[in-house]
């Protein structure tokens, strides 16, 4: 089966979580594993915590913090191995952070060995 990568953001400038939502979590990540569909998972820390590193004509930038097109950060994310597209979307729908922002559904390559 297809693996997806299940990538949720929001915008802390605009909503964030609500109280209560690790249960949410805790629900979600127990029926994505007893579904067998579960391949991994991470959340991330603060935008804050992170270094964005560029390079260009050959000169290294390292920025503290993310860069952000938009005021969307990325909170994480989960790799799900599901039948197609539609049942990654199902999965995504689920994940907590949809209430307030949003998931991208993104296939994963996977190179040989």
């Amino acid at each position: 089966m297809p693996k997806f990568a299940l990538i949720y953001q929001y915008e802390p400038a605009v909503t964030g979580p609500a109280g209560g939502e690790v249960s949410d979590w805790v629900t979600y990540d127990k029926e994505v594993r007893d579904a067998g569909v579960f391949v991994y998972e991470a959340g991330f820390h603060e935008a804050s915590t992170a270094r964005t590193v560029s390079v260009r004509d050959g000169a290294t930038v390292v920025d503290d913090g993310v860069a952000a097109s938009s005021g969307a950060i990325v909170a994480g994310l989960y790799i799900v191995d599901v039948a197609d597209i539609n049942a990654a979307t199902s999965w995504a729908q689920k994940i907590p952070t949809a209430r307030y922002g949003s998931v991208d559904v993104r296939p994963v390559v996977e190179y040989g060995d």
